[in-house]
């Protein structure tokens, strides 16, 4: 009889790092080192052409002595208040089991494996980090270098201020989803403790103070403008936060990770597929992001049939806000404060940074992405339209209506987020103006996404130069965006005619014009299409 293997915690680390050494060599077999050096000369070079080009895109007009006084003192609520809602979300993923999500291989022969499940999830962790602090470093860095050319002072200070935020934000969001995941802490409490913590930093601006723990990470961005200790304890704080997540890392759920590998894993492959639809729902499951059993409120069942007058439109606006009437309180939630936080980048734009245009139209995209669900409903059964007695793009269009009723609600949040942040009744008048066309857009673009479907097989055959397939690839994702884009086109239109002494609302309704040719071009496309997956 063989005598027993004693394992202690020294072998057993040993082992685990051998069986990664072994698989890391394996990889790197089968990878080609020139690739892996285009791979770092591309990051190298997106760096420096995103460090530069969007610190122009975004540089804006030198703010006033008084502007920069309200900054200090109100702008750290203010950052506390965007930590606080960051940090619900982290808590949030983190009750459904978040952020870890080891591979495959760790999950069947080590976490499964009789050893102790910290010393697999503590080193996935590690190396999970690692993309947590590189992607906000960056963000941060260029929000720094747009803020010293509104503000003033040294731009080596803002950026480091501003990548310091970023990252501290970044490692406390992702270190509350770990403790959370890690002491398996449930749905209810980790959203009580995040609605505290929003309700704290609310109330620390409406109230102009900076007292909650999530305003001492705020007070980090602003210290080119206004020193305080009391950013190294918003700093220690944070990393106080992922020191308790690394030690409790070892009690997620395997239940819950092998889950979201699973989930991950069809979500990248949906992603190398090109199939947004795809990749909403997969996203949707890994979120928990479920329909409601019991609706908000009841939509008349009253009989239409395509024979009837209107019967078709009538059909497919009672099944949209049927749809609607049974989205969780978390898709609610969520539409509002894009819809908020597009109205902030309008006057964004108003204060003179155009590129703020931008960013707008992406927000408003995403808010049409979830109003469009009962289209994209119709695409994912593709044999069921085919067998009603109305043609396909008569059917899309009736899906159009309740989207865009319900984009124009939502941009009510905006016009006042926007008439809160500018302080002009100008850009309010111009809000107003834009409102419907982007709510058109922001359906017709998301209608984009939904019909348009993966690549056909056959697309590197049909392309007439194939050394063009990535570029065709990444238009084809960016139309619809740009579509949502071009209805915000007028805004910066009147804000410039506002600068030369011009009515800024008759600027804007001139500015129409391009919306509008740009939205019938749209409109005339998407008609032409025919079924995702007929």
């Amino acid at each position: 009889m063989p005598p027993p293997v004693v394992t202690t915690r020294d072998t057993t680390r040993a082992t685990t790092r051998a069986m990664r050494r072994a698989r890391r060599r394996h990889y790197v077999s089968e990878s080609d080192w020139v690739d892996s050096l285009y791979k770092a000369y591309l990051t190298v070079l997106l760096t420096g052409v995103a460090l530069f080009y969007l610190t122009v895109a975004f540089d804006g007009t030198r703010a006033t002595p008084s502007t920069i006084t309200d900054v200090t003192h109100q702008g750290i609520g203010i950052l506390g208040l965007a930590v606080a809602l960051l940090v619900l979300l982290g808590l949030r993923s983190g009750s459904r089991g978040g952020p870890l999500a080891p591979d495959a291989a760790d999950i069947t022969y080590l976490l499964l494996a009789p050893i102790p499940r910290a010393e697999v999830l503590r080193a996935s962790a590690f190396r999970q980090l690692r993309g947590v602090v590189l992607v906000p470093a960056l963000a941060g860095a260029v929000a720094g270098s747009v803020a010293s050319g509104t503000f003033g002072g040294e731009r080596v200070e803002w950026m480091a201020a501003g990548a310091a935020f970023a990252v501290l934000t970044a490692l406390a969001v992702w270190g509350a989803a770990l403790v959370v995941s890690g002491t398996r802490t449930g749905a209810r409490p980790a959203n009580a403790i995040g609605a505290v913590l929003v309700a704290w930093a609310a109330l620390d601006v409406a109230l102009g103070t900076a007292t909650s723990p999530t305003a001492q990470l705020g007070r980090v961005a602003v210290l080119p403008l206004t020193t305080s200790l009391l950013a190294g304890i918003g700093a220690l704080g944070a990393l106080g936060v992922v020191a308790v997540a690394l030690a409790v890392a070892g009690g997620v759920s395997l239940e819950a990770l092998r889950r979201r590998a699973h989930l991950l894993g069809e979500l990248r492959f949906a992603a190398t597929l090109q199939d947004m639809r795809s990749v909403i729902v997969v996203q949707r499951e890994l979120a928990q992001d479920l329909p409601r059993s019991r609706p908000w409120w009841t939509v008349g069942s009253g009989r239409a049939s395509s024979g009837q007058r209107g019967g078709t439109g009538r059909a497919c606006w009672q099944r949209d806000w049927r749809g609607i009437a049974r989205w969780p309180v978390s898709r609610f939630v969520r539409v509002v404060v894009l819809a908020a936080a597009a109205g902030v980048a309008t006057a964004g734009v108003w204060h003179g940074t155009y590129a703020f245009v931008v960013l707008a139209g992406v927000l408003v995209y995403l808010v049409g992405i979830d109003a469009a669900e009962g289209l994209a409903q119709e695409s994912d059964h593709a044999v069921r339209p085919q067998q009603y007695p109305v043609r396909w793009p008569d059917l899309v269009q009736a899906h159009l209506f309740a989207p865009a009723t319900l984009l124009v609600v939502l941009g009510v949040f905006g016009l006042v987020a926007c008439w809160l942040v500018s302080g002009s009744t100008d850009a309010l008048a111009v809000g107003a103006i834009v409102l419907v066309p982007v709510a058109i857009a922001g359906t017709v673009g998301a209608a984009l996404s939904v019909v348009l479907g993966a690549p056909p097989p056959t697309l590197f055959l049909d392309i007439g130069f194939p050394e063009f397939t990535t570029l065709f690839l990444i238009i084809r994702q960016t139309i619809a965006p740009l579509v949502v884009i071009a209805a915000f086109v007028p805004a910066a239109f009147a804000y410039h005619a506002a600068t030369q002494g011009k009515p800024a609302a008759g600027s804007a309704f001139v500015a129409l014009l391009v919306p509008l040719v740009v939205l019938a071009a749209a409109h005339s496309y998407l008609r032409s299409r025919k079924a995702v997956h007929s």
